[in-house]
């Protein structure tokens, strides 16, 4: 990250009545990431709140900013063949905007491409930099000129050996499948991925070249590999979980078919698979507890713990609250619900959900860094959802794939097994442990629960589930360990 001071306080805002556009405040946003880390969604939910901003400039800068951060290693890679000038001579802000252009022209091909380039440019104009325009319209027109967008087969499969160093493969999503269109550039911008798969697929899937390496550990198939990484590139599918004390799954299916919302019954009975993505805000069903917006590998841990009326359940990592939710649902307004978390910061979106559900059967409970302040039970359950490496919703997140680094699973480790066994310390003799993480590497998954339950002689796996990103939704791990 750049150590100049943040963008905003040296540069302009909006400019007389006009309010900024969709492309400046995904300009703001791309930047605030790229200086100071910020979470993209935070940044614009801060610029969102400053400005007024139509749903569809949402939407549109949402997209934007998100997926330049998520592509920022292809797109350098593209750049640096077609800037006519070494990148330590061309200032950040530049290089973010030729990002945010390439970006459109490449990846989003539903923008039309005299948009993206003339908007692009025109935030010169805010840089107070209207010299540069030349340099960033040559730029994009040269990147324009060159692009030879060709389209696959849903089902075709990619293997490295069809592949160039001038094509790009952008795995999409396009209804409730997953396809495939390749960018085919006039020049070579990639690693060759016969002889360098690993750097191409970093390149061209925008992974650090580490983490493929780290996963080639395990996955030795390439094309697989490579499958897994394009799948990264997209924000995954987007699904529902219904509440059942509220209403029925037929009854939300018969609201988003009048919305012309395209939708289908999810793979378990409470799940709602969306063929595109809607804003939940704008329909009453959702104020009045009807459904929540969760990933299907989410839905499936809470199903796999298999809460009962009357139980008594520990949740002892439980923000932003959506197993916590459906847990409490699934208790059918009985039992009890112990929701820990660090700070009334992560405890505010649980209580606000609670509110928006209508659910009576949910205590929310700060807790120190060290447990201090949890409960000594014994409860029936517990719910152990640990802080972890998010290697299995890096698309979902754009920024979460330059945060983390090797030394991420060392440092996770070693408080995941603590709040395990803090978990299993609580529960009642023949009581259940749900373990589970947005991950997908063994160490924190697999290889974690058989130590621990190597270490204890009252404790054992019941059974466990991985969820490989794409089937259906996020990537992820569940294991159900019984206390004997």
């Amino acid at each position: 990250m750049s150590g100049r001071p943040p963008f905003r306080s040296e540069s302009p805002g909006p400019r007389g009545n006009a309010g900024p556009s969709a492309r400046w405040l995904a300009f703001l946003a791309i930047q605030s990431f790229a200086q100071r880390g910020s979470f993209v969604s935070k940044a614009l939910d801060d610029l969102f709140t400053e400005f007024p901003t139509l749903p569809r400039d949402r939407h549109l800068a949402t997209e934007l900013a998100s997926e330049t951060v998520r592509r920022g290693l292809t797109l350098d890679s593209i750049l640096a063949q077609y800037v006519t000038r070494p990148r330590e001579k061309v200032e950040d802000e530049l290089w973010m905007l030729l990002q945010l252009g390439a970006c459109q022209l490449i990846c989003l091909s539903h923008i039309p491409a005299h948009a993206a380039v003339h908007e692009t440019v025109s935030l010169c104009d805010r840089l107070y930099k209207p010299r540069a325009k030349g340099f960033i319209n040559g730029t994009l027109r040269s990147i324009e000129r060159e692009l030879n967008h060709q389209t696959t087969s849903d089902n075709q499969p990619l293997e490295l050996k069809d592949l160039g160093p001038d094509l790009l493969p952008i795995f999409a999503i396009r209804g409730n499948a997953a396809g495939l269109r390749i960018v085919k550039l006039a020049r070579r911008v990639f690693a060759d991925p016969k002889e360098l798969p690993l750097d191409y697929i970093a390149q061209v899937a925008s992974l650090p070249v580490w983490l493929l390496q780290h996963w080639a550990k395990e996955e030795t198939d390439l094309n697989r590999l490579l499958a897994r990484a394009l799948w990264f590139t997209t924000p995954g599918k987007m699904s529902l979980r219904v509440n059942l004390q509220r209403t029925t799954r037929e009854a939300v299916l018969d609201l988003l078919r009048d919305a012309d919302v395209a939708a289908q019954p999810g793979q378990l009975p409470v799940a709602i698979a969306l063929n595109g993505s809607l804003a939940p805000g704008e329909f009453p069903a959702f104020h009045d507890g009807g459904f929540s917006v969760q990933d299907e590998s989410a839905i499936a841990a809470v199903a796999l713990l298999d809460p009962q009326p009357g139980e008594s359940i520990l949740d002892l990592c439980a923000a932003p609250g959506g197993k916590t939710c459906h847990i409490a649902e699934r208790l059918q307004g009985t039992g009890r619900v112990i929701a820990c978390d660090l700070s009334n910061t992560r405890l505010r979106p649980i209580r606000e959900n609670i509110t928006r559900l209508q659910l009576s059967n949910i205590d929310t409970l700060l807790i120190s860094e060290e447990g201090r302040g949890l409960p000594d039970g014994p409860f029936d359950a517990a719910l152990v959802d640990v802080p972890c490496s998010n290697t299995g919703v890096l698309g979902k997140r754009p920024e979460a794939r330059w945060r983390i680094t090797p030394a991420t699973f060392a440092d996770l480790i070693p408080l995941q097994r603590r709040l395990l066994n803090d978990a299993l310390d609580r529960v009642k003799s023949g009581g259940r442990v749900l373990y589970s993480t947005c991950s997908i590497d063994r160490s924190e998954n697999e290889d974690l629960v058989n130590e621990v339950i190597t270490a204890r002689n009252d404790v054992q796996l019941k059974t466990a589930q991985r969820h490989e990103p794409g089937s259906p939704g996020d990537g992820g791990y569940q294991a159900l360990l019984l206390k004997s």
